[in-house]
């Protein structure tokens, strides 16, 4: 809870407001977004209306639909910071949870490399300042191998498929 707390006093320094977002939301949300590989570790089922409702996996897919829901206003871009569970189906493993905190900012209405280097130095510095020395950061984009994958005119199925595949691959 520490580190949580740390994380987010930093964050609110560099004027990212807190965002909450509900721990259910409907499973589509999350499919649109991740597709395949997130819908077999999706806690999800069907609530008293019948409409399929999923544990969050992860907070992005939520903040952008409030997002979209709310309108808010006011000069873009948008920074938002947040935390709390989030929930994904793992195969049993000794010392591996599915249910675990995550900390996080996300950034609104920005593009260029100015906003990713922006949340890429306060990953680096909020690692720093938990006091971790030879961390790392790894980076990947979804959209570099989908963009590859379209230069092979290959369906989106098959694009889709390629991708959940991956890490087998």
């Amino acid at each position: 809870k520490r580190a949580q707390d740390r994380l987010q006093r930093l964050f609110a320094l560099h004027d990212y407001r807190g965002i909450d977002t509900p721990l259910l939301e409907e499973t589509e949300l999350f499919l649109r977004k991740s597709g395949g590989e997130m819908g077999v570790r999706l806690y999800n089922f069907t609530d008293h209306g019948g409409g399929r409702v999923s544990l969050r996996p992860e907070f992005t897919s939520s903040i952008i639909r409030y997002y979209i829901q709310a309108k808010e206003e006011g000069p873009l871009p948008l920074r938002w910071q947040y935390a709390g569970p989030v929930f994904r189906f793992e195969p049993i493993t000794p010392g591996v949870s599915r249910q675990f905190t995550q900390v996080g900012v996300e950034v609104l209405g920005a593009s260029g490399h100015e906003s990713d280097a922006e949340v890429l130095a306060l990953a680096w510095h909020g690692l720093s300042d938990l006091g971790l020395s030879n961390h790392q950061l790894q980076i990947g984009h979804i959209g570099v191998i989908h963009g590859l994958l379209r230069g092979y005119n290959l369906s989106e199925r098959a694009r889709d498929f390629l991708v959940d595949g991956i890490t087998q691959l």
